[in-house]
């Protein structure tokens, strides 16, 4: 027997007599008196006092500056995106209008650095007026990836089997059928 085998045969007898050092379950750390001096005392002060109070001067600010171009949260969501794309495709045709128009005013407004009246900032910008929309379009996606093959990056069916090279045609695959 050759020496490496038998040294692998050594290592490995060895490997099988030790128990593993991972636990399968959750290992529940102790903590040190520092962090939990920190857990209950410093970190209930920083929510309370910084977190907190600059995350609602910081919704405020968005909130404010909404209703001064005068348009609404989900009117910022990308239309370069697929589900968006998809849910303004379901939305109704006033809606997309309201939308369409929500976006003109405020390109328009910040491009003159000028805001809304007050009188007409009187709504809330954080309604998420397309939400149901949105779930429609990703349960429609869905559906689409499950019973069509459909991919969703490339926008295209998959016609031919499949070798992850791109094909979008049956016969713009490297395999002849």
């Amino acid at each position: 027997m050759s020496f490496h085998r038998a040294f692998a045969r050594v290592v490995c007898n060895y490997n099988k007599s030790i128990e593993g050092s991972v636990p399968w379950y959750q290992v529940k750390r102790e903590k040190s008196p520092f962090q939990q001096v920190w857990d209950e005392v410093f970190t209930p002060v920083w929510f309370k006092l910084v977190k907190g109070p600059y995350e609602r001067w910081e919704y405020n600010a968005l909130v404010a500056r909404y209703r001064g171009m005068g348009i609404m949260a989900d009117d910022a969501m990308n239309d370069k995106d697929m589900i968006v794309e998809r849910a303004l495709d379901i939305i109704p045709e006033d809606i997309r209008i309201q939308r369409y128009r929500r976006m003109m005013r405020g390109a328009v407004l910040a491009g003159r650095k000028l805001h809304l009246p007050l009188e007409l900032q009187n709504y809330d910008p954080m309604v998420p007026y397309m939400a149901p929309y949105i779930e429609e379009a990703k349960f429609q996606m869905q559906e689409e990836q499950e019973l069509l093959a459909f991919h969703p990056w490339d926008r295209r069916l998959y016609t031919a089997g499949v070798s992850g090279f791109g094909e979008t045609s049956m016969h713009s695959t490297f395999f002849t059928m």
